[in-house]
């Protein structure tokens, strides 16, 4: 129903179907880069290996494929996704180590080669480099599945499209690719690919011959594009896990600084305190954070909509019956917290509360988007913060002290009120926001909720437009959005004070003029 509705507004497909980058083809024409991007990218010629954080939902993967695609009309760098992570064999996550992780971009950097070599009819081999590639194929390549050879051509991202188109002319079997590389290089067809030869070299010396022989080729370098760590089931709920997973590489600074070499790391920013507590190096390997402005994220929103509306439409406001009291593309992207994924999902909420009836309006009421709001705002909190949420949401109040959770609302220690807010500040729902007097002692430390979804989803009696005038502020000294009823606040951004009372309300800052 909602591309019916959208379809009014010239839309030729459903530019909130997808959260996925990967997903999105048309991610070129409405990526926002970040000021960083274009050091994350480098020079092929001096390949660096580099480490980007961002939340869930924060722009990862669609820097890693702004990458892959750059490859596409870049020939200098060889471009290797490595994305997957197969856990067969290993008790735990933590059990991948480098051999382990050097082992499975190894294979994906024969396919590559034996792919282009194959491909190109580039030039002969010494013989040196063409056993090197065949016993490789044989201790890698001689147990791969048809299936699992796809998913290695695939990763090979400067093929663009005509991965398919290569898996399937080589009948999707290992040997007839290695076969081909063979004879283009004057030798015999081999009959059968064998895994059960001795490896004499480590694994670390034949990838790195490899490199060398990417070189040959022509490639100035290989990139290694390494994401979604955090996506298999042992690691989604768990940022300790995710780190683990990739650790051994991550800390292999003889590995990321192999000449001709460089990776890519899109990490989940909840990994960042691990990685540095384990000793990352950002002198060596610079790493970056991703974060997102409001006016960044209205202008990804704005290059969204005029992408699938052929430029017809630019802002959210043009499907909102006039006239309305907010702005709300603005309003949206404050929601949306950060994260691109975000403030795609709350607009996909509004059209189909809009819709979900099958009966609707040219344009969308306000009281539909307020509805929604609320209904996203609840859902997010749940998905965030779990049980924090329905503790946070007995409390009923957006700041609150160790104490009065244990005299007023617990009736439990100050120990055990201690340990809860402890819980919900690594789960990112609360931070510390300033002090209150505490008479005949020192000051007590006041806690506040740093999430607008979640203050939405806590107050739940209280309007949107009541959320806006009264408890979410803006920053007089960053501009970020903060939370609170009374008094003043720390902002935990940039660690700046003030009084609630003089700082604009979201409700201003969205007003329309």
């Amino acid at each position: 129903m909602a591309i019916e509705f959208l379809s009014t507004f010239g839309f030729s497909e459903d530019p909130f179907a997808s959260t996925n980058a990967a997903d999105e083809p048309l991610i070129e024409n409405y990526f926002v880069q970040p000021p960083f991007f274009p050091a994350v990218i480098g020079d092929p010629r001096k390949p660096k290996s580099n480490v980007v954080f961002a939340p869930r939902g924060g722009g990862k993967t669609a820097q890693k494929i702004m990458i892959e695609r750059k490859s596409l009309n870049d020939s200098s760098f060889l471009c290797i996704s490595y994305d997957r992570f197969p856990l067969e064999g290993l008790k735990q996550v933590s059990d991948a180590d480098s051999e382990y992780h050097i082992t499975n971009i190894t294979r994906l950097l024969l396919v590559a080669l034996l792919v282009e070599f194959s491909e190109s009819g580039s030039g002969k081999l010494e013989e040196v480099d063409r056993k090197l590639v065949v016993d490789l194929s044989r201790s890698l390549l001689g147990d791969l599945s048809t299936a699992r050879l796809k998913e290695q051509i695939e990763a090979v991202k400067s093929l663009g499209d005509r991965a398919g188109d290569i898996w399937r002319k080589y009948g999707g079997a290992a040997l007839s690719l290695v076969n081909a590389f063979v004879t283009s290089n004057g030798g015999a067809p081999i009959e059968i690919l064998s895994n059960q030869e001795r490896v004499i070299e480590s694994m670390r010396f034949k990838f790195e011959a490899l490199v060398t022989l990417a070189t040959k080729l022509g490639f100035s370098s290989v990139y290694i594009l390494v994401d979604r760590a955090d996506e298999l089931p042992q690691t989604v709920l768990n940022a300790d896990k995710a780190f683990a997973l990739l650790s051994s590489i991550l800390l292999d600074l003889p590995l990321l600084e192999t000449p001709g070499i460089a990776f890519k790391f899109f990490l989940w920013d909840k990994t960042k305190e691990d990685y540095r507590a384990a000793g990352g190096r950002s002198d060596r390997v610079i790493e970056y954070s991703l974060v997102w402005s409001v006016a960044e994220l209205e202008r990804v929103l704005e290059l969204r909509l005029e992408t699938y509306s052929g430029g017809r439409i630019s802002r959210f406001d043009q499907l909102v019956t006039s006239p309305v009291p907010f702005n709300i593309h603005r309003m949206i992207a404050y929601f949306a917290n950060g994260s691109p994924r975000d403030m795609v999902r709350i607009c996909k909420k509004i059209v189909d509360e809009h819709t979900k009836s099958g009966q609707f309006g040219r344009t969308i009421e306000f009281r539909t988007v307020k509805s929604a709001m609320s209904l996203f705002s609840l859902e997010r909190a749940q998905e965030l913060y779990g049980t924090a949420y329905a503790d946070l949401k007995k409390i009923g109040e957006l700041t609150f002290t160790i104490n009065s959770l244990a005299n007023d609302v617990f009736r439990v220690t100050t120990q055990a009120a201690r340990a809860k807010v402890q819980g919900w500040q690594n789960s990112g729902a609360v931070v510390k926001v300033g002090d209150v007097p505490n008479p005949g002692n020192r000051p007590l430390y006041l806690y506040g909720v740093t999430d607008p979804r979640l203050a939405l989803a806590i107050l739940s009696d209280a309007s949107l437009e009541e959320a806006l005038e009264n408890y979410l502020v803006i920053c007089p000294h960053c501009s970020s959005l903060r939370i609170g009823t009374e008094g003043s606040i720390t902002c935990p951004d940039c660690q700046g004070s003030f009084e609630l009372t003089d700082a604009a309300t979201l409700a201003e800052v969205c007003q329309v003029s």
